[in-house]
């Protein structure tokens, strides 16, 4: 919704699937009215000039409609029509705030719930890292909204450094064209990556993202996904158009060194990396690398 820039009228849909309790996917117009224009409502969310440009707006994509009743599409249907060819990560639950507030805040909880849902499971506090330039092929969103609609809704970013060789001239100029303006040195003055006093390379890396949503179970993830499987490979008849889709690079960051260097024996051609344990003042993770 956010890369296609469809928030409004996909806010809309939710909101209806909300309300359509009995899951029949169909909603009589006027009741919508009533419920989502009306100032008394709870769900209250525009008026009804508003609600006409968004019923048309969403057409086609989120639902179909007669004068009298709407029809919802389903949630793989509405994902197949906006290029998503896969469910991924974790579905987290949205909160009725995050759809009746502004648009901006909705914006901002789209965003949000994607780092939510790469949150394992186990613990953790942040996912692996993930870059601007990443975030902003997923979402659509640059640097600056991105940093936004953090501060809307508390997500907090991690730094995150790599620690390489030693700091020497040969070895220095070579990992300058790799990291460019990200590389500086690094003295370990107490000794914790060798010798104490020696000099390393180090880069700073990706960010990690916390989350700021309550996960829920893969049970109706897995439904849609397999539905959006067969849209996929059979073809969905009607004018829905597709957008592009989002293909994923090799992986980088791994939770141990074990893993890590499987995944480097299996394909040298570029630089993997596990945190260490523990963070460091001011919470920053350090990272080990395995590579050239």
């Amino acid at each position: 919704m956010l890369r296609r820039e469809l928030t409004a009228p996909g806010r809309l849909w939710l909101l209806l699937r909300l309300l359509d309790r009995e899951g029949s996917g169909k909603l009589r117009i006027v009741v919508i009215e009533k419920t989502i224009t009306n100032q008394g409502s709870p769900h209250r969310l525009c008026g009804q000039r508003q609600l006409r440009n968004l019923l048309k707006g969403g057409e086609g994509l989120f639902w179909e409609r007669d004068r009298e009743w709407i029809w919802l599409r389903s949630a793989a249907k509405v994902a197949y029509g906006l290029g998503v060819t896969r469910l991924t990560g974790r579905p987290v639950a949205l909160p009725l705030s995050g759809l009746l507030g502004g648009i901006g805040d909705f914006r901002a909880h789209l965003y949000a719930a994607f780092h939510s849902g790469r949150i394992k499971p186990n613990g953790r506090t942040q996912a692996m890292p993930i870059a601007r330039q990443t975030l902003r092929d997923l979402s659509g969103a640059g640097r600056a909204s991105q940093r936004a609609y953090e501060q809307r809704t508390g997500v907090q970013a991690q730094t995150n450094y790599a620690v390489g060789e030693a700091a020497v001239p040969h070895l220095q100029e070579k990992r300058a064209c790799q990291q460019g303006t990200a590389l500086f040195t690094l003295k370990d003055s107490d000794g914790q990556q060798g010798r104490p006093g020696q000099s390393y390379l180090a880069w700073q890396l990706p960010n990690s993202y916390d989350g700021r949503h309550l996960q829920r179970p893969k049970g109706r993830q897995r439904r849609i996904n397999r539905e959006l499987k067969d849209l996929v490979m059979k073809g969905m008849p009607g004018n829905v158009e597709r957008g592009a889709e989002t293909t994923r690079c090799g992986r980088v960051f791994f939770t141990n060194g074990k893993l890590a260097a499987k995944a480097y024996g299996r394909d040298p051609s570029g630089d993997r990396y596990w945190p260490t344990s523990g963070k460091r003042p001011g919470g920053c993770q350090i990272w080990f690398r395995v590579g050239e």
